[in-house]
């Protein structure tokens, strides 16, 4: 099997890796589970991509890819979009969904911005995931 798309996580202005920092502070069992998830969506190609591994999200999310896992009753959301590059899916934020709600409520709004940061310079605006 080859890699069909390969992931990226945002870096901030600081520097840090807030996907990693946010996958690093969860329960173990919980970030092995987004990153099996992300490593299995890696070989797969983009039209099999679908619930309940992933979801594209509407509304003020609209076009956004939410990630999707639970681990003791808590949905995980990891939210990214395909690019900036074709077979490229860049990680953008994370939080958890509540009753179909995200949390937290800005996780929308801080996704889109960091669309845009990563447009503007994408080698030093995200980095290769450690799926370790």
């Amino acid at each position: 099997m080859r890699i069909v798309s390969l992931f990226y996580d945002y870096i901030d202005t600081n520097g840090v890796n807030v996907i990693k920092d946010w996958l690093d502070g969860l329960d173990l069992r919980a970030k092995a589970k987004l990153n099996t998830r992300l490593n299995a969506l890696e070989y797969m190609n983009r039209t099999e991509w679908c619930m309940p591994m992933t979801k594209v999200l509407k509304g003020d999310k609209d076009g956004l890819i939410a990630v999707r896992a639970e681990h003791n009753r808590i949905q995980y959301r990891l939210l990214g979009y395909d690019g900036p590059n074709r077979g490229e899916f860049t990680l953008l934020a994370c939080g958890n969904e509540r009753n179909n709600r995200y949390i937290p409520l800005d996780i929308g709004r801080k996704a889109f911005e960091r669309i845009e940061a990563v447009a503007e310079d994408p080698v030093t605006r995200r980095r290769r995931h450690d799926f370790g």
